[in-house]
């Protein structure tokens, strides 16, 4: 291993170490230089202070305190850890903006949510994935909970999950007090929440109470949540960023896809007994196109 290299983890661990002890706004540069390991070759200490409403100033002086002399010579510290993978598809981007005509904007966004997918593929060969995959798989109860927009891939989540393996509900917060969540015993229970800036009031509420009983968190968001490592490290940040008006939540449906289809791998051959169950219900109940028609009982 070279000596670049070995300097670059070190400074990851290091980062890691010292999230506790670092200010707000270095707790926020720390973060995302953490979760962006793939694309931080991109950025710069203006680009970096405006995502996260810093000044250019604190990002400058947040490299020298990690030992660089600026946040250049940090990123070239980071060099061997980044993840660039080469652009399999980019004949494909290519062939597909030049027959479409996208605008800058157009294909800006999609090479973002490309190299979003690619990232998240990535991630799931990490430590910290397994991790989250045997959470997930070995919790007697996985309770999920969504907010804002982040709510259909919430209900995403639950509804896959829900194929795989039973004691998986959505959190019920219609009474204001999450008494299917903390109402009962604790143990075997994991809280899964999803939410990317503007953090909602809810999710940080339920991580810092689940925190304080003893619910494992799996927190599944974007690359800018610096508050949820106080409460867990089973973090799931994905990229959502790209030219349009609202964040792309295409990362956060790849991860959901990619979690639940590991889960089931994990599970294994009980997995196919639950899926034929369930098929045969549904089939009972309501049908598929194309399928046979359900006899029903005649009324007397």
């Amino acid at each position: 291993m070279s000596e670049q290299a070995d300097t670059s983890r070190d400074l990851l661990r290091r980062l890691e170490d010292s999230l506790e002890s670092f200010t707000t706004s270095e707790r926020r540069i720390a973060n995302f230089i953490l979760t962006n390991r793939g694309g931080i070759a991109f950025e710069t200490a203006h680009s970096v202070a405006e995502k996260l409403e810093v000044s250019s100033i604190t990002v400058g002086r947040f490299a020298r305190k990690m030992g660089y002399r600026h946040f250049k010579d940090l990123k070239t510290g980071l060099r061997m850890t980044m993840s660039g993978v080469p652009w399999l598809v980019g004949d494909q981007v290519t062939e597909f903006i030049g027959t479409h005509g996208a605008s800058d904007r157009g294909k800006r966004s999609l090479e973002l949510e490309l190299a979003g997918i690619i990232e998240v593929y990535a991630l799931a060969e990490t430590g910290a994935w397994k991790a989250v995959v045997d959470l997930l798989s070995r919790s007697k109860h996985v309770h999920v909970a969504g907010f804002q927009t982040e709510r259909g891939i919430a209900a995403t989540l639950v509804d896959q999950l829900q194929y795989a393996r039973e004691g998986v509900s959505f959190v019920d917060s219609s009474a204001g007090h999450y008494h299917d969540l903390f109402a009962v015993s604790p143990e075997g229970r994991c809280l899964v929440l999803v939410d990317m800036r503007r953090y909602s009031e809810q999710a940080y509420a339920l991580a810092e109470q689940a925190h304080a009983e003893g619910i494992p968190i799996i927190m599944i968001t974007d690359k800018f949540c610096d508050w949820i490592r106080k409460f867990t490290d089973h973090v799931i940040a994905v990229p959502t960023e790209v030219e349009l008006f609202w964040s792309s939540q295409v990362s956060l449906s790849c991860a959901v896809n990619l979690l639940v289809n590991d889960v089931i791998g994990t599970l294994g051959k009980k997995v196919e007994k639950r899926l034929e169950r369930l098929s045969a219900l549904y089939q009972t109940h309501v049908g598929h196109v194309g399928s046979p028609v359900r006899k029903r009982s005649s009324r007397t």
